[in-house]
């Protein structure tokens, strides 16, 4: 199966609430599963850190949010909205320490295991190379074994552990 080709594409206002949408439905998931909480208070707190670290949404400025395009479903556009998107990925450079974090990478389900997660992630390094960035973070969840192989097999490594105590 050949790799596809993919843009990231700047994620324009119209495009940004089927975003948030996902966004914190999946991050309360993950909030709920991997730190005990409560649905329902996962939510609002999935809520509340999109807002903390969104408040000006797609056009908050010092945050990247992307849309991953295949390059067939987007010839000569400048913006995504919602059709055609393959995913997401939503990264926040830190200038002064030539790094970025990566808030979220996320590949719709229709796309996964065609390559454009692998796809997004090289646009992204060539992309980052040129800023001057050297190094990429992120944090993968205990429970997502799939993005943790994905990371690994494209040579990030494991730099520490989170880890967690409910007290009763």
């Amino acid at each position: 199966m050949p790799t596809p080709i993919v843009r990231l594409i700047p994620m324009d206002e119209a495009a940004f609430p089927a975003y948030r949408d996902y966004f914190i439905d999946d991050y309360a998931q993950d909030l709920a599963s991997n730190h005990g909480l409560t649905l329902v208070y996962a939510r609002q707190q999935a809520e509340a850190s999109l807002l903390q670290h969104l408040p000006q949404g797609a056009a908050t400025p010092g945050q990247s949010l992307l849309c991953i395009i295949p390059v067939s479903d987007n010839v000569g556009s400048a913006v995504a909205t919602t059709a055609g998107i393959a995913g997401y990925l939503w990264h926040s450079i830190d200038s002064a320490a030539h790094t970025t974090f990566i808030y979220d990478f996320y590949t719709l389900p229709a796309h996964r295991g065609l390559g454009y997660g692998k796809a997004a992630m090289a646009v992204l390094e060539a992309e980052l190379k040129c800023l001057g960035v050297s190094q990429i973070k992120l944090r993968v969840a205990y429970d997502n074994p799939r993005a943790r192989a994905l990371y690994e097999e494209i040579g990030f490594h494991i730099t520490g552990y989170n880890m967690a105590k409910t007290l009763a």
